[in-house]
């Protein structure tokens, strides 16, 4: 066989490997800001339960439906349940994560901008479902 060279296919396998590559490290880096909670983010209790949101920070603040946070700031949920699955949604800031009874799941933001922004269950939960709705207040620091 002479005269044929395999040039373009290690050419071809070289940029494909080097493809898969690049978008694996990129996948690994996302996932590592979405998995990377900063250490000083603060934590808040979010309680789903038939049917309303209740939110408890670390200074032992509760609030029932609405939730005050600063700009600025990192903050880590907590999600429980305490009956069925729940599904904790912040839509503008795409969070959203499930309240499972007996478990434990985390997911954190930080908000950079004030504004006003609906809270609501993604996961139908019973006959008043529609009506486990919250309000993110999201202010300056004082």
């Amino acid at each position: 066989m002479g005269g044929h060279s395999n040039w373009p296919e290690w050419i071809y396998v070289g940029i494909v490997i080097a493809l898969m590559t690049w978008v694996g490290a990129e996948a690994w880096e996302a996932e590592r800001l979405v998995e990377h909670v900063p250490e000083d983010a603060e934590t808040i209790i979010v309680t789903g339960q038939q049917w309303f949101w209740t939110f408890e920070h670390e200074d032992g603040t509760k609030e029932i439906g609405e939730l005050h946070v600063e700009t600025g700031k990192a903050y880590k949920f907590e999600i429980v349940s305490t009956d069925v699955i729940h599904s904790f949604n912040i839509h503008d800031y795409v969070v959203l994560m499930d309240a499972v009874p007996g478990r434990v799941n985390t997911v954190w933001f930080a908000p950079d901008a004030p504004g006003v922004h609906d809270i609501q269950c993604r996961e139908y939960c019973g006959l008043i479902h529609y009506n486990m709705r919250g309000t993110l207040y999201v202010e300056d620091p004082a």
